[in-house]
């Protein structure tokens, strides 16, 4: 279930980054190049722990995904109204955080986005179902088991 959930974030992430590849300023979202690159270098490090990773990695991915884009959106809606720049065009908004001013520029819009991905996120890694943590606990065992058997 956890990795499901860490593909379904990474999905997320690739979708936005590849859309902003071609519309810069899709519902609003400053996604200019830079932007857009680094949503699809987090989304593809998330889809990695999400299909090749354990449910540990896939956790923990979630902890720190959700801790970082929880952190910039809220810092987003404290930054105040400015003029957000992606591809060309300028952005008007009531928050505006300039990470890297012409590069990473986000806007109201792109802080509900991490807002929303950063609570999903840490939901998904800090309370994880009694299930996953039997499978975590058999995986463990038997890596465990594994490198003995080596040795």
């Amino acid at each position: 279930m956890m990795k499901s959930i860490t593909c379904l974030l990474a999905v997320v992430l690739l979708a936005t980054g590849l859309i902003g590849l071609f519309e810069p300023s899709f519902m609003g979202m400053a996604l200019n190049l830079s932007h857009s690159l680094l949503l699809l270098a987090a989304g593809s490090l998330t889809l990695y722990f999400g299909v090749q990773g354990t449910e540990f990695q896939a956790r923990d991915t979630c902890k720190a995904l959700g801790i970082l884009f929880g952190l910039i959106g809220l810092a987003t809606f404290f930054a105040g109204p400015g003029v957000a720049t992606a591809g060309g065009l300028e952005i008007r908004a009531d928050d505006v955080l300039k990470l890297l001013p012409g590069q990473i520029e986000l806007t109201t819009s792109d802080a509900i986005r991490n807002l929303i991905i950063g609570v999903l996120a840490i939901m998904a890694g800090f309370f994880p179902r009694e299930q996953e943590i039997q499978i975590d606990m058999k995986v463990q065992d038997m890596q465990i088991k594994a490198a003995k058997q080596t040795d």
